[in-house]
C-alpha cells in the first residue's frame, strides 16, 4: 500500500486538487447555500486545492538546483505549512456557520474563537520558521529536511481540530446526520493520517486526506441543502394543497349555500342540486372518469339550476301545472344560468350544465336543440343525474318513484332523452343497490318501518305501513282502546289488504298509477268485509271463550300465502275470524295495512316464522289462473310469475341452433323487463343452480344482459327495427303476445346469440373463460308466459 501511494502520490494530488478547484467553482455559483456558508466552503475548497497543488510542486522540484527549482521548493513548502492552518481556519468558519444554523453558539463560542486564534498563531509560526528553519530547511542540493522543532508544526493543525471535535460532539443532537458525519471525518481522518506520516517519511498523507475530507464536506453540505430544499418544497406543496383545499371548501360551501337558497324557493326541491351533484359524480366514477373530471362534473352539476334565481317563484312552484306561457318563462332558466356562470372565466365548464342540461339526446330538447354528442358530455351526464333525483324526490302531486320504476324510465329513455352510456351507468348503479326479486327497497331514507302506535279517528284517516304476506307465517299483535267522538257510535280496528310497489296505501290517482296500487278488500273485526279487486273473499267467524287476562282489548293476526291465495286469521275479543282471499293471479303481492275508526292501536309487534315449511292450510276458493293453456311443442310451457321463478328444461347449446316460441307478458306486468330471458349456464346435472353451477349470460329480450363477469364476459348490442314504435307500444304488443326468435352460433370459447322481440334486435357474444364440454340454455323471465317452444337447426 505504501509503495502504491509513493508511486502514484503526485497523480492523486493532481486529481484531488482539480476536484477541489471544480467544487470551488460550483460553490461560487451555488445560490442555494447561505452566503456565509458559501464563503466558508469556497475558502475551504480553494485553500485545499492550493495546499495539495503546492505540496505536489514541492515534491516535483525537490533536488532541482536550478533557479526555478530553488524558488519553487521554498515557496511551495512555505505555502504547504501555511495553507494547512488556513484549511483548519476555513473549516472553523464553516463549523461556526453550521452551529449557528443548528441553534446558536451558546457554550461553544469561546472554543471556536480560540480555534481562530490558534490557527492564526500557527500561520505566524510558519512565517517565523521560514527564516529560522525550525520546521524545515534545505541543503545545497535543494533537498528538504525536517527541522529540530518539526513536531511543533503538527500541534496547531492537530490540536485545533480536537477542540473543534469537542464542539461537534457537544452540538451533535442539533446537527443533521450527514453534516455531523462529514465534520467528524474531516477531523479524525487527517489526525490519523498525521500520526502515520510522522513515521512514513516521503508521503504527504495528511494533506491528501485533508483535501479528501474537504471534498466530502462539500458533498454532505450539498446533500444537506438538497434535503432542506426538498423538505421546503414538500412543505410548500402541502401548503399549496391545503390552500387549494381551503379554497375548494370555501367554493363548495359558498356554491352549496347559494344553490340551497335557490332550491329552497320550492319546498319540493330542497337539496336537489346537492343530490344531483353527488349522483353525477357517482355516474362519472362508474364511467371511469378520473378524480379531476369527477370534481368538475360535481361542481357543474351543483350549479346546473342556478338560473332559477331569475325565475319568479309563482312559476317555480307550479311544477308540471305550468301554462304554456309559464313553461316558456321557466325554459329561460338555461340562458339565465349560462349568463351567470359565463363570468367565471377560470372554470368555463361550469356553464355547460346550466345551459345544456335540458337538451335531449334525440335533439328534441332546449334551448338549442342539440343532438347526440353535439351536447357537451358533462351536460349529458348531469341530465341523467337530474332526472334521477326528480323521479326519486317527492312532489306536491305525487310521492317519490320506487327505484325499479326509475330504472324503467332510464331504460326507456336511453338513446332518446339520455346518452345510452350514462343512462346505462345509472341503471347499473341502481342494480347494485336494489333487490328486485322480493319487493322495493328505498334505502335508509325511504325504509318502510312499521308504526308502533296508530291513532285512528275517521275511518282510514291513518293506515299503517304494509306488512307483507308471504309463504311463511307472519304474526301481528297489538292492543287497542276506543277514543271518543264517533258520530255513529262505532269504533274498532280493521285491516286493508292491498298491493303497491312501496308497500303503502295510496288514495290519489297519480300515486295509484305510479305505485301500481291495487286494493283487494277491507275486513272489519266483526266479520264484515268489502271486496274490490280480489277474485273472491270468504270470511268465517267463530265464537271463542275469551281467556285474555289483559286489561285492554288485544288482537292477534296471523297471515300466510300459497300461490294466488292468502289466509288471514284474526283472534280477539272472543272471536276467531278466518279470511281467505283469492288474488287476481300468482304474480301479485299482498300486504296488510292496519287501520280503524276512533281507536288507538298500541304496542304493535310483528314476528315472522323462520321456517318457510310451516304454513297455514289454505283451501282454494277460486280456480288456478293459468296463461299457458296453449299448444306445447318441444319443451313444456312455463308461466313465470316472479323474476326467474320458473325455468324451462335445460337444452345443450349447439352451433346453428334456433329457438322459436310464443311469449305473453302477464296482465299485471308493467315494466320493460317483464319479458322472456335467455340463460346460458353450466352445471354438472344440467339444472339451474345444480352442482358446480356457473352462470355465463342472462339476456333479457328487452335488450339487457344482467350477468356478472366471474365466469364469462359479455358484449351486447341492441337495435330497434322499423317495427319498433316506442316502449309503450312494445309493452302492449308483449301483453297481446309475440313470436320470439333466438339463434345460437357456438365457437371455440364463445357463444353468439341473436334474438328478436317485437322490433328489439339483440346481438350478444359471451366469451367463456373456461369453456366446459357442454353449455346449457334455459328460458325464464319475469311476469310472462312462454309457450309453443320449438327447437331446430
Amino acid at each position: 500500500m505504501v509503495e502504491f501511494l509513493l508511486k502514484h502520490q503526485l497523480n492523486i494530488m493532481l486529481a484531488l486538487s482539480s476536484v477541489c478547484g471544480t467544487i470551488a467553482l460550483f460553490v461560487l455559483i451555488a445560490r442555494a447555500l447561505p452566503k456565509k456558508r458559501r464563503v466558508a466552503l469556497l475558502l475551504l475548497e480553494l485553500s485545499s486545492m492550493f495546499l495539495l497543488y503546492f505540496d505536489r510542486m514541492a515534491y516535483i522540484y525537490s533536488g532541482d538546483v536550478s533557479d526555478t527549482g530553488y524558488v519553487m521548493v521554498r515557496v511551495s513548502n512555505f505555502l504547504v505549512f501555511f495553507l494547512t492552518n488556513i484549511v483548519v481556519l476555513s473549516f472553523n468558519l464553516y463549523l461556526i456557520d453550521v452551529i449557528k444554523g443548528a441553534g446558536g453558539l451558546e457554550g461553544v463560542a469561546f472554543r471556536l474563537n480560540l480555534c481562530v486564534i490558534l490557527s492564526l498563531v500557527g500561520t505566524a509560526l510558519v512565517v517565523v520558521s521560514n527564516f529560522t528553519g525550525m520546521y524545515y530547511y534545505f541543503d545545497e542540493f535543494n533537498n528538504y529536511y525536517r527541522g529540530p522543532l518539526f513536531i511543533l508544526c503538527y500541534v496547531f493543525p492537530v490540536g485545533t481540530p480536537l477542540i473543534q471535535l469537542s464542539v461537534i460532539l457537544q452540538k451533535k443532537d442539533r446537527i443533521t446526520k450527514g453534516i455531523y458525519i462529514s465534520l467528524v471525518l474531516f477531523i479524525i481522518v487527517p489526525i490519523f493520517a498525521s500520526i502515520i506520516q510522522i513515521f512514513a517519511y516521503g508521503l504527504s498523507l495528511t494533506n491528501i486526506f485533508i483535501v479528501g475530507m474537504a471534498v466530502l464536506v462539500y458533498i454532505f453540505a450539498l446533500f444537506d441543502i438538497n434535503n432542506k430544499i426538498e423538505k421546503a418544497n414538500r412543505r410548500e406543496i402541502e401548503y399549496l394543497k391545503e390552500e387549494r383545499q381551503v379554497m375548494q371548501r370555501l367554493f363548495d360551501q359558498t356554491a352549496s349555500s347559494f344553490v340551497n337558497a335557490v332550491d329552497s324557493k320550492d319546498d319540493f326541491t330542497k337539496g336537489h342540486s346537492l343530490r344531483v351533484a353527488k349522483y353525477a359524480k357517482l355516474i362519472a366514477q362508474t364511467c371511469g372518469k378520473n378524480e379531476k373530471e369527477c370534481d368538475e362534473i360535481y361542481y357543474t352539476a351543483l350549479l346546473h339550476d342556478i338560473g332559477k334565481v331569475g325565475i319568479p317563484e309563482s312559476v317555480l312552484e307550479k311544477g308540471e301545472d305550468r301554462t304554456p306561457e309559464e313553461q316558456e318563462i321557466y325554459k329561460t332558466v338555461t340562458t339565465i344560468g349560462d349568463e351567470i356562470l359565463s363570468n367565471i372565466n377560470e372554470y368555463p365548464y361550469l356553464r355547460d350544465g346550466a345551459h345544456f342540461v335540458h337538451e335531449r339526446y334525440d335533439g328534441k330538447g332546449y334551448p338549442v336543440g342539440l343532438k347526440g354528442e353535439e351536447i357537451p358530455e358533462n351536460a349529458r351526464l348531469i341530465a341523467v343525474a337530474d332526472n334521477y333525483d326528480l323521479l326519486t324526490s317527492k312532489k306536491k302531486d305525487r310521492d317519490h318513484y320506487p327505484q325499479f320504476m326509475v330504472r324503467e324510465e332510464m331504460v326507456k329513455a336511453a338513446g332518446t332523452r339520455f346518452d345510452p352510456r350514462f343512462a346505462g351507468a345509472m341503471v347499473s348503479i341502481i342494480d347494485s343497490d336494489v333487490d328486485y326479486r322480493l319487493r322495493e327497497s328505498f334505502g335508509d331514507e325511504f325504509e318502510v318501518k312499521l308504526e308502533k302506535e296508530l291513532t285512528c279517528e275517521a275511518y282510514r284517516s291513518k293506515v299503517s305501513r304494509g306488512i307483507l304476506i308471504d309463504e311463511t307465517i307472519t304474526k301481528i299483535d297489538f292492543d287497542y282502546e276506543s277514543i271518543k267522538g264517533s258520530p255513529f257510535g262505532f269504533f274498532g280496528p280493521s285491516i286493508i289488504v292491498f298491493d303497491s310497489y312501496d308497500g303503502r296505501i295510496h288514495n290519489d290517482v297519480k300515486n295509484i298509477e305510479v305505485f301500481g296500487y291495487m286494493e283487494y278488500g277491507e275486513v272489519w273485526f266483526d266479520g264484515n268485509c268489502n271486496s274490490t279487486n280480489a277474485r273472491n273473499i270468504e270470511v268465517t267467524v267463530t265464537d271463542l271463550q275469551s281467556s285474555t287476562t289483559k286489561n285492554v282489548p288485544h288482537y292477534e293476526i296471523m297471515t300466510s300465502r300459497y300461490e294466488d291465495h292468502v289466509k288471514i286469521t284474526i283472534i280477539g275479543e272472543g272471536k276467531k275470524i278466518d279470511i281467505v282471499i283469492a288474488l287476481p293471479d300468482t304474480s301479485k303481492y299482498a300486504y296488510v295495512g292496519l287501520t280503524g275508526e276512533y281507536c288507538n292501536l298500541k304496542n304493535i309487534e310483528v314476528e315472522t316464522s323462520e321456517d318457510s315449511n310451516v304454513q297455514i292450510p289454505i283451501e282454494r276458493i277460486a280456480p288456478v289462473v293459468s296463461y299457458i293453456n296453449r299448444l306445447e311443442s318441444d319443451l313444456p310451457n312455463i308461466q313465470i310469475d316472479r323474476n326467474r321463478s320458473v325455468y324451462t328444461e335445460p337444452v345443450s347449446v349447439e352451433d346453428g341452433m334456433n329457438v322459436i316460441f310464443h311469449s305473453m307478458s302477464l296482465p299485471a306486468a308493467k315494466l320493460v323487463w317483464h319479458c322472456p330471458y335467455v340463460l346460458l349456464y353450466y352445471s354438472d346435472d344440467g339444472r339451474v343452480d345444480g352442482a358446480n353451477y356457473r352462470e355465463y349470460a342472462l339476456v333479457k329480450l328487452s335488450g339487457e344482459n344482467d350477468c356478472d363477469t366471474i365466469y364469462a364476459e359479455n358484449s351486447m348490442t341492441n337495435n330497434q327495427s322499423s317495427e319498433f314504435i316506442d316502449w309503450d307500444t312494445w309493452e302492449m304488443k308483449n301483453k297481446e303476445g309475440v313470436e320470439c326468435h333466438i339463434s345460437f352460433r357456438k365457437k371455440k370459447n364463445s357463444i353468439e346469440l341473436a334474438a328478436e322481440d317485437a322490433g328489439i334486435i339483440i346481438r350478444n357474444t359471451t366469451r367463456i373463460k373456461e369453456m366446459p364440454k357442454v353449455v346449457y340454455f334455459a328460458l325464464t323471465g319475469d311476469e310472462c308466459a312462454i309457450t309453443d317452444i320449438r327447437i331446430y337447426k
